[in-house]
């Protein structure tokens, strides 16, 4: 049986993507995206075996096959290798902007952000001014001189002149210059130095504000070009340009367009011409070289030039540049070309040329660096206002250069002075010396000098022992005699120059028990010693250095050396013993010491210690700004208001000459007064305060190695005493505020004579603290001799003898080192006068002086005992007595003849007696004598009446000379008189008159 055949066999079937053309031809269409993907894939791979077809086998032979040249021009310009370019090139584009990424996120981790263009990082000259904030007192700069300005306060000139010369499309570029940057890349390849230029102002402007002038490395470079886009992003082309001129070199050391204006033309860079603008731009490029400071300028560069000729050619180029980018016209080029820039140039002056108060000014500088530290300071180019006081400043200045004559005389040769506002704080006038100009010892401030004290430093003694024991106050008892004490063994009581080994008093005389106001007053040794010693030296020495400078970490305090030390560091100090009480072998710094001085008049409330006021920057903005604190409680108001109490009382002080009281606006100011002077006389001091300023001065030789003679007062005082008048005569008088618990209390009263300039008896009532509590006085009424200190006597003279109520020494004594037995010598009577004394005689006479004068005068004698003191007691006087009110009086050195000048205020006859008073106060009284005073009338009419006298007169012209008229009725016919003072005295030559005028 046949099969029937299939209709499928050998017919292949039709897939259903594939279409047969007209022609027979078949195309292959893809129904899908996948089908489509897989026939590119498909058509690739059969690609790329038919090319690997034609390859040597492997990878490397195929690589070395297609680098043969007769099929790299074959291939690269085939299908696949302008794909494969395109890949390569993509790829690198890719690669080039990660790398870009890369390397600036590597070097941007470690650049600072631009926030201030002001170039303070590379310095800037520190101006220092007055506490007004308008006088200025000094320029200051060390490595750098520059004063930053605004926009406003730079001529355009010189903003053109700079982008002329240096960088022309400023205007135009973001940052950097690709021209510039390419023909400085090329230079650099070939001629292999990277010190081409092509930087922009804005590039050279990051170079200055980050200190990278003397980095020329490729990485600089970068880190350079990073931060110039940044700056164009952040700020305006003015901005940007003003900051370079603010930062640009133009000399040795002068930076910024204004320190270079004033340096060289002594005019603001805001009123430079086109010609100086020109010049100064033409600088920056090569100070050292360029500049007429530099030290290059009269030396040949690589063409022969001198930097003068060179510095010429570069300003001509300048102007021709200006002028092509029509920012001058062609007059204004030629002008500024006629003009010799160069012959206007000033020359350097001295860093301090021109300074106000050096002293006080380096002390400021010295405080600012120990706050801000050294290298911010001399970069900061700020605006300091001071604390110190113009006025006042000049005062001390004038009253330092009249002392030092004195102050020479004695041997010294060194002056200094400061002064502290109590009520701030604040530093307002210093003299470090007499002379900063003195080559020798000039700038040494001794106002900021380790200096010994000497017995200035017992105030502090004293504070310290009323201060840490439970029952001291003014009237207690410390007893000034020699004997043991620690340190001083007094088996020797010699003078320590003769081999003597106990503590000694500077007059060697020992008054036996005083009470704390006089010993303090009269500056005794060895009470102040036992203060300390009693108080604790440590204790003392903390006391001290707490009222001096708690507030400040950075002080220098109170610190002892070995004898003879020069250098006063660390190294070098030595234990402090009793001997530092009285500033022996010890040191502390004058404005320290003043400091020390308000915190008492501050009645214990310590406060900071300022020379600054305020710190603004380059932009005007204030960086810091003074307030005051309100400071630390370091001794309790008591001791404090005591101590001023006591340094301020007259009666208690052994000066002659009492500087106690100034005069001031509506009454007096009191002053708390403490001299000093070292064992060696190297050193005097006068220190004391007011309720509003505190004052020390001290003299010297420069370097403490020539003793002086004579008193020290007598060349502290003046110096002092009239700063301390001329401070206060304007102001209206402030007393120390007295605390509430301040206890006045019973005293011991001192009868023996301290000093020539102590008053005794002291008082029997004395200040004490609100804490003192032990009973001490007593009830029982005496009458004291005051001159010998013991009981008076029938034979006593009224004149000496002074009810009092008061106890023996030991039940106010704060002595330690003197047992509970001792007593004073009260139970004893007065054996220094005897009722056979005989009185001290006067007697009186007058004569005429010219006009309406006299001359009074009394003859005085002496009794049983001396006119004049000694050391037991004080000088008498004789008083001049008109009408029972003394009008003059003098102290007796001796008898002999004692006179006055007298005007009389009233007509008359008036009672003209004297009284003498002898050193131990026995007084007599003259006979009496008739003054006549003549009270003259003028009449009018050349005509003069009178009354106080009998017979005929004369009328005189106040000058003297012939009489107008001389009679009973005494009348001129043509007065020549009028308008002149006359005067008239009877005529038998006894008796003055008041003056009379027409």
């Amino acid at each position: 049986m046949a099969l029937k055949k299939s209709s499928n066999i050998n017919h292949p079937r039709k897939s259903s993507n594939v279409h047969v053309t007209k022609s027979g031809k078949k195309i292959k269409l893809n129904t899908s995206l996948t089908d489509k993907v897989k026939a590119r894939r498909d058509e690739k791979a059969l690609r790329k075996a038919e090319r690997l077809s034609k390859l040597p086998k492997g990878r490397f032979k195929r690589i070395l096959y297609r680098l043969h040249p007769k099929q790299l021009k074959e291939y690269w310009f085939s299908r696949e290798g302008r794909l494969m370019a395109l890949k390569i090139v993509g790829i690198g584009i890719v690669s080039v902007f990660v790398l870009m990424i890369g390397v600036f996120a590597y070097f941007r981790k470690d650049l600072p952000n631009l926030r201030d263009i002001s170039g303070s990082n590379i310095g800037g000259s520190i101006r220092y001014f007055d506490k007004t904030g308008e006088t200025l007192l000094w320029e200051d700069y060390d490595a750098v001189k520059r004063i930053p300005v605004k926009s406003e306060d730079i001529a355009e000139y010189l903003k053109q002149a700079t982008i002329a010369l240096e960088d022309r499309d400023f205007f135009k570029h973001g940052g950097f210059d690709m021209k510039g940057i390419s023909r400085a890349a090329w230079a650099n390849v070939t001629g292999g130095s990277t010190s081409q230029g092509g930087s922009t102002i804005t590039q050279q402007l990051v170079k200055l504000s980050q200190d990278w002038s003397a980095d020329r490395s490729y990485t600089r470079k970068v880190k350079e070009l990073i931060l110039a886009i940044e700056l164009e992003r952040s700020y305006t082309k003015d901005e940007i340009i003003t900051g370079y001129l603010n930062a640009a070199p133009y000399g040795n050391i002068q930076y910024g367009a204004e320190v270079a204006a004033q340096d060289y033309f002594h005019k603001s860079a805001k009123d430079l011409t086109l010609a100086e603008s020109v010049f100064l731009a033409s600088i920056p490029q090569s100070p050292s070289f360029y500049s007429p400071y530099g030290a290059y300028f009269n030396e040949e560069n690589s063409r022969g030039e001198t930097g003068n000729e060179a510095l010429v050619g570069r300003m001509h180029y300048t102007l021709n540049i200006m002028h092509e980018m029509g920012y001058i016209t062609e007059d204004e080029k030629e002008e500024a070309k006629a003009v010799d820039v160069l012959a206007t140039v000033h020359k350097t002056e001295s860093k301090y040329h021109n300074i106000k108060a050096p002293h006080f000014v380096l002390a400021a500088k010295e405080e600012l660096e120990k706050k801000y530290s050294a290298e911010t300071v001399n970069r900061s180019g700020w605006k300091v206002t001071t604390t110190l006081d113009l006025n006042l400043q000049t005062i001390a200045e004038e009253e330092v250069a009249s002392g030092i004559k004195q102050v020479e005389k004695q041997g010294g040769n060194v002056a200094a002075f400061t002064a502290e506002d109590v009520e701030t704080g604040q530093i307002v006038a210093m003299v470090g010396g007499p002379d900063f100009t003195n080559t020798e010892f000039g700038e040494n401030n001794y106002a900021r000098t380790p200096l010994p004290p000497g017995s200035s430093f017992k105030p502090y003694d004293y504070t310290a022992l009323i201060e840490s024991t439970e029952n001291t106050g003014a009237g207690s008892v410390l007893y000034d005699t020699q004997g043991v004490l620690p340190g001083y063994p007094c088996t020797n009581k010699s003078i320590p120059k003769n081999g003597g080994n106990c503590l000694y008093d500077y007059d060697l005389r020992y008054p036996g028990p005083i009470t704390i106001r006089y010993a303090l007053g009269g500056s005794r040794n060895v009470p102040a010693v036992k203060a300390m010693l009693i108080a604790g030296v440590e204790k003392t020495i903390d006391t001290a250095e707490s009222l001096m400078n708690a507030s400040n970490p950075n002080s220098y305090g109170y610190n002892c050396y070995a004898p003879d030390t020069v250098e006063f560091v660390t190294a070098n100090e030595a234990a402090c013993y009793g001997s530092s009480s009285i500033g022996d072998g010890a040191y502390l710094k004058m404005d320290e010491h003043v400091h020390g001085l308000a915190t008492l008049s501050r009645n214990g409330l310590n406060i900071p210690r300022t020379y600054i006021l305020s710190i603004k920057d380059a932009t005007d903005k204030t960086t810091y700004e003074w307030k005051l604190e309100g400071g630390t409680q370091v001794v309790r108001e008591d001791t404090a208001y005591i101590i001023n109490d006591i340094l301020s009382d007259p009666n208690a002080s052994y000066l002659a000459t009492k500087p106690h009281t100034m005069p001031g606006n509506g009454g007096a100011w009191k002053v708390a007064v403490k001299t000093g002077t070292t064992n060696d006389s190297k050193d005097g001091w006068m220190t004391g305060y007011t309720s509003k300023y505190a004052a020390a001065v001290w003299v010297g030789y420069y370097n403490r190695t020539k003793e002086m003679s004579g008193y020290m007062e007598t060349m502290t005082r003046p110096i002092f005493q009239n700063w301390m008048k001329r401070a206060h005569q304007d102001l209206a008088p402030k007393d120390w505020e007295k605390p509430a618990g301040i206890q006045t209390l019973s005293a011991y009263i001192v009868r023996n004579s301290i000093s020539s300039g102590s008053r005794v008896p002291s008082p029997d009532k004395d200040l004490f603290p609100s804490w003192y509590s032990k009973t001490n006085s007593s009830n029982q009424k005496r009458t004291i001799d005051i001159i010998s200190g013991k009981l008076a006597t029938e034979c006593t003279p009224a004149l000496a003898k002074k009810e009092e109520t008061g106890g023996t020494a030991t039940q106010y004594s704060s002595d330690t080192f003197v047992d509970g037995t001792s007593s004073s010598t009260t139970n004893e009577q007065d054996d220094l006068h005897k009722c056979s004394d005989a009185r001290p005689s006067v007697t009186v006479n007058r004569s005429l002086g010219l006009a309406n004068s006299y001359t009074l005068s009394a003859t005085v004698l002496p009794g049983t005992h001396a006119l004049n003191g000694n050391e037991d007691k004080g000088a008498g006087k004789v008083e001049f007595i008109v009408n029972g009110e003394v009008v003059g009086s003098h102290t007796l050195t001796g008898q002999g003849l004692y006179s006055i000048n007298y005007t009389p205020t009233t007509s008359g006859n008036l009672s003209f007696t004297a009284r003498v008073i002898d050193s131990a106060m026995y007084d007599a009284t003259s006979n009496s004598l008739t003054i006549s005073v003549i009270a003259l009338k003028y009449n009018g009419n050349g005509k003069f009446s009178w009354t106080g006298a009998s017979g005929s007169v004369s009328v005189y012209p106040a000058s003297g000379g012939t009489p107008i008229c001389s009679n009973s009725s005494c009348s001129v016919a043509n007065p020549s008189f009028t308008g002149g003072s006359v005067y008239a005295r009877d005529n038998s030559n006894a008796s003055p008159v008041i003056s009379a005028s027409d």
